[in-house]
Protein backbone atom coordinates (compact mmCIF):
# COMPACT_ATOMS: atom_id res chain seq x y z
CA UNK A 1 0.00 0.00 0.00
CA UNK A 2 1.57 3.42 -1.05
CA UNK A 3 1.52 5.68 1.64
CA UNK A 4 -1.08 8.88 1.84
CA UNK A 5 0.15 12.09 1.53
CA UNK A 6 -0.26 14.84 3.47
CA UNK A 7 -1.91 18.06 1.24
CA UNK A 8 -2.16 20.02 4.73
CA UNK A 9 0.80 22.48 4.08
CA UNK A 10 1.45 22.63 0.63
CA UNK A 11 1.30 26.17 -1.39
CA UNK A 12 -1.55 25.84 -4.35
CA UNK A 13 -0.99 29.15 -5.15
CA UNK A 14 1.72 28.25 -8.05
CA UNK A 15 -0.23 24.81 -8.95
CA UNK A 16 -3.74 27.06 -9.14
CA UNK A 17 -2.42 29.73 -11.53
CA UNK A 18 -1.06 26.78 -13.86
CA UNK A 19 -4.41 25.27 -14.11
CA UNK A 20 -6.09 28.66 -14.84
CA UNK A 21 -3.73 29.16 -17.65
CA UNK A 22 -4.11 25.47 -18.91
CA UNK A 23 -8.18 26.39 -19.16
CA UNK A 24 -7.61 29.53 -20.57
CA UNK A 25 -5.87 27.96 -23.21
CA UNK A 26 -8.25 25.09 -23.48
CA UNK A 27 -11.19 27.41 -23.88
CA UNK A 28 -9.55 29.83 -26.37
CA UNK A 29 -8.98 26.77 -28.46
CA UNK A 30 -12.08 25.97 -29.09
CA UNK A 31 -14.84 28.17 -31.96
CA UNK A 32 -17.64 30.33 -29.97
CA UNK A 33 -17.03 29.42 -26.78
CA UNK A 34 -14.23 32.00 -26.15
CA UNK A 35 -16.17 34.98 -27.04
CA UNK A 36 -19.53 34.23 -24.26
CA UNK A 37 -17.09 33.12 -21.24
CA UNK A 38 -15.67 35.51 -19.24
CA UNK A 39 -12.97 34.60 -17.12
CA UNK A 40 -11.37 36.66 -13.33
CA UNK A 41 -7.59 35.66 -13.93
CA UNK A 42 -6.86 38.65 -11.20
CA UNK A 43 -9.28 37.45 -7.94
CA UNK A 44 -7.57 34.69 -6.03
CA UNK A 45 -9.36 31.97 -3.83
CA UNK A 46 -9.36 33.20 -0.14
CA UNK A 47 -7.01 30.01 0.67
CA UNK A 48 -4.31 32.01 -1.59
CA UNK A 49 -5.11 35.20 -0.29
CA UNK A 50 -4.49 33.90 3.45
CA UNK A 51 -1.52 32.07 2.16
CA UNK A 52 -0.10 35.07 0.36
CA UNK A 53 -0.86 37.21 2.98
CA UNK A 54 0.78 35.17 5.79
CA UNK A 55 4.23 35.08 4.08
CA UNK A 56 7.79 33.08 5.48
CA UNK A 57 4.80 31.35 8.83
CA UNK A 58 2.34 29.78 5.84
CA UNK A 59 5.53 27.51 4.88
CA UNK A 60 5.88 26.05 8.61
CA UNK A 61 1.65 25.94 9.36
CA UNK A 62 -1.01 26.59 11.97
CA UNK A 63 1.15 24.34 14.71
CA UNK A 64 4.63 26.19 14.35
CA UNK A 65 2.33 29.88 13.23
CA UNK A 66 1.02 29.35 17.13
CA UNK A 67 4.12 28.67 18.76
CA UNK A 68 5.55 32.04 16.82
CA UNK A 69 2.88 34.04 18.11
CA UNK A 70 3.50 32.80 21.62
CA UNK A 71 6.78 33.76 21.31
CA UNK A 72 6.32 37.27 20.22
CA UNK A 73 3.70 38.17 22.99
CA UNK A 74 6.66 37.01 25.60
CA UNK A 75 8.92 39.46 24.58
CA UNK A 76 6.59 41.75 24.58
CA UNK A 77 5.61 41.49 28.00
CA UNK A 78 9.30 41.36 29.13
CA UNK A 79 10.71 44.11 27.60
CA UNK A 80 7.67 46.32 26.46
CA UNK A 81 10.33 48.41 24.89
CA UNK A 82 10.88 46.64 21.74
CA UNK A 83 8.53 46.71 18.84
CA UNK A 84 9.27 43.79 16.20
CA UNK A 85 6.79 44.52 13.35
CA UNK A 86 7.50 48.17 12.76
CA UNK A 87 10.57 49.69 11.41
CA UNK A 88 10.79 53.43 12.39
CA UNK A 89 13.49 55.57 14.21
CA UNK A 90 12.00 55.30 17.88
CA UNK A 91 12.08 51.41 17.78
CA UNK A 92 16.14 51.46 16.73
CA UNK A 93 16.85 53.74 19.78
CA UNK A 94 14.63 51.27 22.22
CA UNK A 95 16.34 48.25 20.93
CA UNK A 96 20.00 50.07 21.53
CA UNK A 97 18.93 51.30 24.91
CA UNK A 98 17.53 47.61 25.83
CA UNK A 99 20.98 46.20 24.51
CA UNK A 100 22.98 48.85 26.65
CA UNK A 101 20.89 47.56 29.76
CA UNK A 102 23.04 44.28 29.13
CA UNK A 103 26.43 45.09 28.83
CA UNK A 104 26.41 47.38 32.28
CA UNK A 105 27.88 45.83 35.19
CA UNK A 106 25.75 43.78 37.29
CA UNK A 107 25.21 45.31 41.07
CA UNK A 108 25.04 43.13 44.23
CA UNK A 109 26.81 40.12 44.81
CA UNK A 110 28.43 39.80 41.24
CA UNK A 111 30.02 43.14 41.27
CA UNK A 112 33.61 43.73 40.06
CA UNK A 113 34.73 45.33 44.19
CA UNK A 114 37.87 46.79 42.52
CA UNK A 115 36.25 47.99 39.45
CA UNK A 116 35.54 52.11 39.48
CA UNK A 117 31.76 51.93 39.12
CA UNK A 118 31.51 49.84 42.45
CA UNK A 119 30.57 52.26 45.15
CA UNK A 120 33.53 52.97 48.00
CA UNK A 121 30.38 53.13 50.82
CA UNK A 122 28.93 49.22 49.94
CA UNK A 123 26.83 47.33 52.60
CA UNK A 124 28.47 44.76 54.45
CA UNK A 125 26.35 41.77 55.74
CA UNK A 126 25.68 41.93 59.56
CA UNK A 127 27.76 39.14 61.33
CA UNK A 128 26.08 36.64 63.29
CA UNK A 129 27.29 36.78 67.14
CA UNK A 130 28.61 33.68 67.79
CA UNK A 131 28.60 32.66 72.10
CA UNK A 132 31.57 31.07 72.26
CA UNK A 133 33.71 34.41 70.15
CA UNK A 134 31.52 36.59 72.82
CA UNK A 135 33.84 35.09 75.60
CA UNK A 136 37.43 35.89 75.46
CA UNK A 137 40.11 33.29 74.82
CA UNK A 138 42.30 33.76 77.77
CA UNK A 139 40.65 34.80 81.39
CA UNK A 140 42.72 37.67 82.61
CA UNK A 141 43.42 37.19 86.38
CA UNK A 142 41.19 39.40 88.67
CA UNK A 143 43.20 43.15 89.70
CA UNK A 144 42.94 41.82 93.73
CA UNK A 145 45.27 38.90 92.62
CA UNK A 146 48.36 40.95 92.50
CA UNK A 147 50.81 41.24 95.24
CA UNK A 148 49.64 45.16 96.11
CA UNK A 149 45.76 44.95 94.49
CA UNK A 150 43.67 47.93 95.50
CA UNK A 151 41.38 47.92 98.60
CA UNK A 152 38.58 48.11 96.54
CA UNK A 153 39.76 45.42 94.03
CA UNK A 154 40.91 43.17 96.65
CA UNK A 155 37.39 43.17 98.57
CA UNK A 156 35.83 42.89 95.16
CA UNK A 157 37.77 39.46 94.54
CA UNK A 158 36.35 38.20 98.07
CA UNK A 159 32.68 38.82 97.67
CA UNK A 160 32.96 36.81 94.21
CA UNK A 161 34.72 33.98 96.18
CA UNK A 162 31.77 34.34 98.99
CA UNK A 163 29.42 33.76 96.45
CA UNK A 164 30.71 31.01 94.63
CA UNK A 165 30.77 29.08 97.51
CA UNK A 166 27.89 26.71 97.64
CA UNK A 167 25.22 27.70 100.62
CA UNK A 168 23.64 24.32 100.78
CA UNK A 169 26.07 21.03 101.54
CA UNK A 170 24.85 17.70 101.45
CA UNK A 171 23.67 15.79 104.69
CA UNK A 172 27.20 14.16 105.83
CA UNK A 173 26.73 10.64 108.25
CA UNK A 174 29.92 11.47 109.47
CA UNK A 175 29.14 13.73 113.00
CA UNK A 176 25.98 10.76 113.20
CA UNK A 177 28.65 7.85 112.84
CA UNK A 178 31.27 9.22 115.14
CA UNK A 179 28.46 9.81 117.95
CA UNK A 180 27.63 6.14 117.45
CA UNK A 181 30.60 4.81 117.74
CA UNK A 182 31.47 6.29 120.65
CA UNK A 183 28.66 5.98 122.66
CA UNK A 184 28.14 2.24 121.01
CA UNK A 185 31.10 0.79 119.49
CA UNK A 186 29.37 -2.83 119.17
CA UNK A 187 26.96 -1.59 116.85
CA UNK A 188 27.65 -2.00 113.08
CA UNK A 189 27.28 1.24 111.88
CA UNK A 190 27.97 1.26 108.23
CA UNK A 191 25.48 -1.19 108.00
CA UNK A 192 22.15 1.06 109.06
CA UNK A 193 20.76 3.68 107.20
CA UNK A 194 20.38 7.35 107.54
CA UNK A 195 17.35 7.48 109.31
CA UNK A 196 18.18 4.19 112.16
CA UNK A 197 21.25 6.77 112.77
CA UNK A 198 19.75 9.30 113.51
CA UNK A 199 17.29 7.82 115.83
CA UNK A 200 20.00 6.36 117.57
CA UNK A 201 21.64 9.84 118.00
CA UNK A 202 18.14 11.29 119.32
CA UNK A 203 18.69 8.31 122.10
CA UNK A 204 21.84 8.86 123.13
CA UNK A 205 21.19 12.42 123.47
CA UNK A 206 18.07 11.98 125.48
CA UNK A 207 19.93 9.50 127.40
CA UNK A 208 17.65 6.83 127.26
CA UNK A 209 20.11 3.86 125.85
CA UNK A 210 18.32 0.37 126.69
CA UNK A 211 18.39 -2.90 125.08
CA UNK A 212 14.97 -3.57 123.92
CA UNK A 213 14.41 0.56 122.69
CA UNK A 214 18.34 -0.35 120.53
CA UNK A 215 16.96 -3.53 119.50
CA UNK A 216 13.66 -1.62 117.77
CA UNK A 217 15.93 0.67 116.39
CA UNK A 218 17.80 -1.47 114.65
CA UNK A 219 15.14 -4.14 113.51
CA UNK A 220 12.55 -1.87 112.62
CA UNK A 221 11.65 -1.45 108.82
CA UNK A 222 10.39 1.48 107.63
CA UNK A 223 6.84 1.34 105.56
CA UNK A 224 8.52 2.12 102.11
CA UNK A 225 10.85 -1.05 102.74
CA UNK A 226 8.02 -3.13 103.97
CA UNK A 227 5.56 -2.25 100.73
CA UNK A 228 8.42 -2.53 98.21
CA UNK A 229 9.26 -6.11 99.96
CA UNK A 230 5.55 -6.80 99.86
CA UNK A 231 5.25 -6.21 95.73
CA UNK A 232 8.35 -8.56 95.18
CA UNK A 233 6.27 -11.11 96.80
CA UNK A 234 3.48 -10.31 95.05
CA UNK A 235 4.79 -10.04 92.04
CA UNK A 236 6.52 -12.94 92.05
CA UNK A 237 3.79 -15.41 93.58
CA UNK A 238 1.33 -13.28 90.53
CA UNK A 239 4.10 -14.64 87.95
CA UNK A 240 3.89 -18.24 88.74
CA UNK A 241 0.26 -18.43 89.13
CA UNK A 242 0.56 -16.49 85.60
CA UNK A 243 2.13 -19.09 83.79
CA UNK A 244 -0.04 -22.07 85.26
CA UNK A 245 -3.10 -20.60 83.81
CA UNK A 246 -1.77 -19.81 80.82
CA UNK A 247 -0.62 -23.49 80.21
CA UNK A 248 -4.28 -25.28 81.52
CA UNK A 249 -6.94 -22.09 80.07
CA UNK A 250 -7.14 -20.89 76.56
CA UNK A 251 -9.98 -18.21 76.11
CA UNK A 252 -12.69 -18.82 74.17
CA UNK A 253 -14.52 -17.68 71.28
CA UNK A 254 -17.53 -15.73 73.09
CA UNK A 255 -14.26 -14.36 75.42
CA UNK A 256 -12.87 -13.01 72.33
CA UNK A 257 -15.57 -11.56 70.48
CA UNK A 258 -16.21 -9.61 74.24
CA UNK A 259 -12.89 -8.38 74.38
CA UNK A 260 -13.23 -7.39 70.57
CA UNK A 261 -16.48 -5.11 71.80
CA UNK A 262 -14.72 -4.01 74.90
CA UNK A 263 -11.81 -2.85 72.51
CA UNK A 264 -14.65 -1.13 70.12
CA UNK A 265 -16.79 0.71 72.82
CA UNK A 266 -13.33 2.53 74.45
CA UNK A 267 -12.30 3.56 71.24
CA UNK A 268 -15.63 4.85 70.82
CA UNK A 269 -15.80 6.54 74.21
CA UNK A 270 -12.41 8.27 72.80
CA UNK A 271 -13.49 9.20 69.84
CA UNK A 272 -16.34 11.13 71.84
CA UNK A 273 -14.27 12.75 73.94
CA UNK A 274 -11.89 14.00 71.71
CA UNK A 275 -15.40 15.56 69.49
CA UNK A 276 -16.13 17.27 72.98
CA UNK A 277 -12.65 18.87 72.85
CA UNK A 278 -12.66 20.29 69.67
CA UNK A 279 -15.99 21.68 70.58
CA UNK A 280 -14.67 23.18 73.47
CA UNK A 281 -12.07 24.31 71.41
CA UNK A 282 -13.99 25.91 69.36
CA UNK A 283 -16.27 27.44 71.94
CA UNK A 284 -13.48 29.29 73.71
CA UNK A 285 -11.48 30.93 70.98
CA UNK A 286 -10.98 34.10 72.75
CA UNK A 287 -9.20 32.58 76.08
CA UNK A 288 -7.30 30.29 73.03
CA UNK A 289 -6.45 34.14 71.65
CA UNK A 290 -5.29 35.35 75.49
CA UNK A 291 -3.30 32.41 75.60
CA UNK A 292 -1.13 32.68 72.68
CA UNK A 293 -1.08 36.62 73.42
CA UNK A 294 0.61 35.50 76.42
CA UNK A 295 3.01 32.75 74.65
CA UNK A 296 4.25 36.01 72.86
CA UNK A 297 4.49 38.18 75.61
CA UNK A 298 6.85 34.71 77.17
CA UNK A 299 9.16 35.12 73.72
CA UNK A 300 10.06 38.54 74.48
CA UNK A 301 10.85 37.43 77.92
CA UNK A 302 13.05 34.63 76.55
CA UNK A 303 14.87 37.17 74.74
CA UNK A 304 16.02 39.44 77.74
CA UNK A 305 16.93 36.14 79.31
CA UNK A 306 19.21 35.50 76.71
CA UNK A 307 20.60 38.76 77.40
CA UNK A 308 21.57 38.50 80.43
CA UNK A 309 22.42 35.10 79.76
CA UNK A 310 25.56 36.90 77.03
CA UNK A 311 26.50 39.50 79.81
CA UNK A 312 27.31 36.79 82.02
CA UNK A 313 28.98 34.10 80.05
CA UNK A 314 31.12 37.26 79.38
CA UNK A 315 31.86 38.21 82.82
CA UNK A 316 32.09 34.40 83.20
CA UNK A 317 29.49 33.90 86.20
CA UNK A 318 27.33 31.34 84.18
CA UNK A 319 28.35 27.83 83.31
CA UNK A 320 28.77 26.85 80.19
CA UNK A 321 26.93 23.50 78.61
CA UNK A 322 28.29 21.15 76.47
CA UNK A 323 25.50 18.66 75.95
CA UNK A 324 24.40 17.04 79.16
CA UNK A 325 27.44 17.99 80.92
CA UNK A 326 28.27 20.98 82.68
CA UNK A 327 31.55 23.00 83.51
CA UNK A 328 31.48 24.75 86.55
CA UNK A 329 34.25 27.93 86.87
CA UNK A 330 36.36 27.23 90.23
CA UNK A 331 35.88 30.19 92.82
CA UNK A 332 39.83 32.03 92.69
CA UNK A 333 42.35 31.60 94.44
CA UNK A 334 42.01 34.56 97.18
CA UNK A 335 45.24 34.79 99.58
CA UNK A 336 44.30 36.49 102.99
CA UNK A 337 46.55 39.13 104.74
CA UNK A 338 47.73 37.07 107.23
CA UNK A 339 49.07 34.56 104.47
CA UNK A 340 50.38 37.24 102.33
CA UNK A 341 54.11 37.47 102.03
CA UNK A 342 55.87 40.84 103.68
CA UNK A 343 58.59 41.27 101.31
CA UNK A 344 59.06 39.92 97.58
CA UNK A 345 61.81 37.16 97.93
CA UNK A 346 59.56 34.97 100.24
CA UNK A 347 56.92 34.96 97.78
CA UNK A 348 56.12 31.64 96.39
CA UNK A 349 55.92 30.86 92.73
CA UNK A 350 52.04 30.31 91.34
CA UNK A 351 50.80 26.74 91.69
CA UNK A 352 48.67 27.17 87.95
CA UNK A 353 50.99 27.76 84.96
CA UNK A 354 49.73 29.64 81.62
CA UNK A 355 49.00 26.57 80.23
CA UNK A 356 46.24 26.04 82.68
CA UNK A 357 44.48 29.09 81.74
CA UNK A 358 44.51 28.47 78.04
CA UNK A 359 42.39 24.88 79.27
CA UNK A 360 40.35 26.46 81.36
CA UNK A 361 39.00 28.94 78.80
CA UNK A 362 38.72 26.18 76.81
CA UNK A 363 36.29 24.44 78.88
CA UNK A 364 34.67 27.57 79.76
CA UNK A 365 33.71 28.53 75.80
CA UNK A 366 32.28 25.25 75.50
CA UNK A 367 34.42 24.23 72.67
CA UNK A 368 35.82 20.40 74.46
CA UNK A 369 33.23 18.82 77.21
CA UNK A 370 34.03 19.33 80.16
CA UNK A 371 36.00 16.73 82.42
CA UNK A 372 34.25 14.14 85.07
CA UNK A 373 34.20 15.12 88.23
CA UNK A 374 36.28 12.69 90.92
CA UNK A 375 33.45 12.37 93.23
CA UNK A 376 31.66 9.40 95.36
CA UNK A 377 29.09 9.06 92.49
CA UNK A 378 31.56 8.65 89.70
CA UNK A 379 33.67 5.92 91.20
CA UNK A 380 31.04 4.22 92.19
CA UNK A 381 29.87 4.29 88.43
CA UNK A 382 33.22 3.39 86.82
CA UNK A 383 33.45 0.35 89.65
CA UNK A 384 30.11 -0.78 88.28
CA UNK A 385 30.00 -0.59 84.91
CA UNK A 386 34.14 -0.44 83.58
CA UNK A 387 35.36 -2.55 86.47
CA UNK A 388 33.04 -5.53 86.90
CA UNK A 389 32.31 -5.52 83.35
CA UNK A 390 35.78 -5.53 82.14
CA UNK A 391 36.22 -8.26 85.21
CA UNK A 392 33.40 -10.23 83.67
CA UNK A 393 34.96 -10.34 80.01
CA UNK A 394 38.68 -11.22 81.03
CA UNK A 395 38.54 -14.40 80.18
CA UNK A 396 37.44 -14.02 77.52
CA UNK A 397 40.10 -11.67 76.29
CA UNK A 398 42.88 -13.42 77.70
CA UNK A 399 42.03 -16.69 75.39
CA UNK A 400 44.62 -16.27 72.63
CA UNK A 401 47.10 -14.97 74.58
CA UNK A 402 48.14 -18.02 76.78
Amino acid sequence: MARKRNWKRIDVSAVHESLVESNIARNISKEGIADDIVIDVVAPSKKIKAQQSAGALAHRGRVERSKLQKLVKRLKEDSNRIDIDTDDKATSEQVTAVSSSFTKPLQGNNEDVWGETCDKQAKRRPKVLNVYKVIPAVAAPHAGQSYNPAPEDYSDLINEVVKAIPKTELQSDEPLTELIRNALPSIEVDSLSFKKKQKLANLIVQENIDQNSILDVIQDITDDEADDDSEEDDATMGGEEGRRTRRLKKKTRTQRNKQKLHKENVKQALMRKTVKKLIHDIENLKENMKEIEQKQGSKESKTERLRSYLTRLIQRKAETRYGNKVYKVEPEEVALPDERASSIRQLQTPVKSPVDNVVRSIYSRGLLPPPPVLNRNYREYVSKKVIKRSMKYKSRLLEGTT
